[in-house]
Parts: structure tokens; C-alpha cells; sequence
């Protein structure tokens, strides 16, 4: 029996799921893979403050970072406070310490992930974030192991379950935003403040992990240049399922002609589409690629249970290349030149229109910005392709909501890299 001893930083949410998951699953990781996992040590932000879960016996608490990430008798790091400077830092010395490092955090792997990957390789440790991205699913690694081989084309993905609830309320039950936003935050799958989750920041740094792993390409948020779902209404939601079609909150990111287009925002998916079934707050995605053709994966993107099983996963992993001696190689995605990258908003496509202007003046602005509009029989319309040009002087308008709608992109008939 090889006992590893770890230290995490956070005792929250996720923390505490991690802790139950230790505690429920230590017999059957001892049974199977001849490891004992020894939570040594605990650093919080506050000692007495209200846990979810109880500690193993002789676990420490501290308030000192440094009693976690320095210790010279901890050889694994669970990171679980969030934040980005204060965890960078912690995960940086943990990295030159020699230390392997679990993360879940994000924001940190999606803005300076590539930094902390190429310390860990310098140090010859691991650096897992499986939980970073749909916590449930394990999407990172079926990227970089089950996809070795393959030629991914496109990744697209419902990354966000508390957007995703919401549309789904809206949709389905026809609660209004601002509702079902409370009922997300009653039923714990929303925050107190919101707005990186509806707002598309979340799954904007999602996807830019994801196109890291992909495709190789580092995206930044000005080149995915996120839009939220505040803005959408239940009416027309309805309407555009009445229609056939289910908006969807989406991650994109699409190789074509030597570019890499890539966008989040509210799209109007058919509903045909396997990932219009994504309901309330689970998580999706499909990815295309040259040899497999279209996959999907799909279950919980967040939550306690699930992201702490995907930590777990990973601690295991890590702790049994640590037994072993092969530390040295994180998460890392296929390496290939950089290809210039465009937000898909850029390319004429056809578009759901929502207006509460009259007719005649959407039909005249049609003829004078050389479109066309289809009326939808319960409401809002459908355009022929807009250019960006286009959508930018509809746009102009309070009164105008344009939801793109998914497989209607003209691509360039040949792009110059």
C-alpha cells in the first residue's frame, strides 16, 4: 500500500464534495489501485466558518497557504478557492516545489493555463483540470487521449448550467428571466451574483480551454467576444420552439479553410439536434472530427458531486503516476501553428428576428438593407444571410434581437492563411 499525502487549498462547496468523495470512495481506491489518500492538510479563509463536511480524523486546518503548498511532506495539491491571483500564486510555488496540482479553477486555466503547464513540465509534475470544464463530463481527457489519433473539425458545447436552466424555464414553462434566475438561485444552481454565468464569461473561458486542447489555439476573450442571454425573453423563446428551433446558450469553435472561428452566444439549434435535448443543468458537447464523425457528451456540468468526482479522478491519476515515477506530462492538446481567428459573427448567416416594431417597418428596412424577412407563425421572424454589416445596423435598434441560427454560416469559398 503507497500512501500519498495531499493538501487542498478551499473547504467550500467544492471542497466539501471533495472531502465526501475522499471519505466515501478511500476503500475502494485502496482495494483497487493500492493507494491511500492522506488529507494532511486543509488552508481556509476562515477556521470556525460553517463546513459541509467533516474532515477525516487528523486532517489540520490552516489559514496559511504556505503550510500547504510548501510542505515538503505533501506531494499533491487540490486547489479549490477559486480566484485567480491568489490561486495562480499558490499553484506557481506548489508547482516549484515539486508538487502535482489538481485544479478546478477555470477563470485561472483559461487566462494562464499554458504558463502554469510549462512550469509544471520544467518541474516534471502534473497538472490536472479535468473539473475546469463540464464537471460531470470528462471531456478534457477524452480530448487529448481519445482524439489522439483523430482530426477534430468542430467543438460545440452548452458549457453553462445556469444559463442553460433559465432558457429551459423559459422555454418550457414560459417563466419569465428575471423568475426563473430566482428559481435557479433557490434551487442552489445559480450564484448570488449571476453574471458571468448568464452573462457568457464562464463559458467563455470553457471554450477557450477547450480550443487549447482541440485545436491547439490560444483564443482570447476579445476574440470570442461573449453574448449573455439577458436579453432573450420567454415569448421568445416559445416562439422560436414553436418554430422548430431551441435556443441554446453555445460554445463554437470551428476549424475551416485554415481559420478558426469561434463564438459564444444565444443560437437557435433545431430541434432536431442532439444538443437541443440538453435540458435545465446539464451540460453538452459534440465534436466533430475527420475520423469518428459526430460524438456527443453529455451529464451534470456542475454541482458539489459531480465536480468533486472529477477531482478525484484526477487526484488518482496523479497520485499513481506519482507512485510510479512518470510525472511531467499536464493536460495538453495537440501542437500546431497558429491560425488567425474570427468570431463566427463575422461570416452572413441567417438570423431569428425579434421586434416589437410593426411590420411594414421591418419589411421596409428589409427592402432597404437588401434581406429578407419570413414571418414565423407565432411570432418574430426569419432573415435571409445578414452580413455583419447588416446585423450591425439592425442592431442599432433597442427595439431588434437577432438569435443566429445554428448550420446556416456561408463559408468563405477559400480563405488565404
Amino acid at each position: 500500500m503507497t500512501t500519498i499525502k495531499i493538501g487542498m487549498l478551499g473547504f467550500g462547496t467544492v471542497g466539501s464534495g471533495v472531502v465526501e468523495r475522499l471519505t466515501q470512495a478511500a476503500a475502494k481506491i485502496e482495494q483497487t489501485h493500492g493507494l491511500h489518500l492522506e488529507l494532511t492538510t486543509v488552508a481556509v479563509h476562515h477556521l470556525h466558518a460553517p463546513r459541509q463536511a467533516k474532515l477525516p480524523a487528523g486532517t489540520r486546518l490552516t489559514t496559511v497557504l504556505t503550510d500547504v503548498v510548501s510542505d515538503p511532506q505533501i506531494q499533491l495539491v487540490i486547489e479549490v478557492m477559486g480566484t485567480v491571483t491568489t490561486a495562480k500564486q499558490a499553484i506557481t510555488t506548489a508547482l516549484e516545489h515539486g508538487k502535482s496540482v489538481i485544479t478546478a479553477n477555470k477563470d485561472l486555466i483559461a487566462t494562464a493555463g499554458q504558463d502554469l503547464i510549462d512550469l509544471a513540465h520544467r518541474n516534471r509534475c502534473d497538472l490536472f483540470y479535468e473539473a475546469s470544464v463540464a464537471g460531470g463530463i470528462p471531456i478534457l481527457r477524452t480530448l487529448t487521449d481519445s482524439y489522439a489519433t483523430d482530426t477534430i473539425q468542430a467543438v460545440t458545447g452548452i458549457l453553462n448550467g445556469t444559463a442553460n436552466y433559465i432558457l429551459s424555464a423559459m422555454t418550457q414553462t414560459g417563466q419569465t428571466y428575471p423568475r426563473a434566475l430566482a428559481a435557479a438561485q433557490a434551487a442552489g444552481y445559480a450564484e448570488s451574483d449571476p453574471t458571468n454565468d448568464v452573462g457568457g464569461l464562464d463559458t467563455t473561458y470553457k471554450l477557450m480551454i477547450l480550443t487549447r486542447l482541440a485545436f491547439g489555439q490560444q483564443v482570447t476573450q476579445a476574440q470570442i467576444a461573449p453574448r449573455g442571454i439577458t436579453t432573450l425573453t420567454a415569448d421568445q423563446c416559445q416562439a422560436a420552439a414553436k418554430s422548430g428551433w431551441t435556443i441554446k446558450l453555445l460554445a463554437q469553435a470551428q476549424r475551416q479553410a485554415h481559420h478558426l472561428y469561434c463564438r459564444v452566444a444565444p443560437v437557435a439549434l433545431d430541434s432536431t439536434h442532439a444538443l437541443s435535448r440538453i435540458d435545465g443543468v446539464q451540460n453538452g458537447v459534440a465534436i466533430q472530427s475527420q475520423a469518428i464523425g459526430e460524438s456527443l457528451y453529455a451529464g451534470p456540468g456542475a454541482g458539489s458531486t459531480a465536480t468533486a468526482n472529477s477531482v478525484l479522478n484526477d487526484v488518482l491519476v496523479a497520485a499513481q503516476r506519482f507512485r510510479e515515477g512518470t510525472r511531467g506530462t499536464a493536460i495538453t492538446g495537440v501542437t500546431t501553428d497558429p491560425l488567425p481567428i474570427i468570431n463566427l459573427a463575422a461570416l452572413p448567416q441567417e438570423y431569428l428576428l425579434f421586434s416589437d416594431l410593426p411590420g411594414d417597418i421591418l419589411f421596409r428596412w428589409a427592402t432597404d438593407g437588401q434581406f429578407t424577412i419570413q414571418p414565423l407563425p407565432d411570432g418574430g421572424y426569419r432573415t435571409s444571410r445578414l452580413t455583419a454589416e447588416q446585423c450591425q445596423a439592425l442592431q442599432a435598434s433597442d427595439s431588434i434581437q437577432l438569435v443566429p441560427i445554428a448550420g446556416t454560416v456561408a463559408w468563405p469559398v477559400a480563405v488565404k492563411s
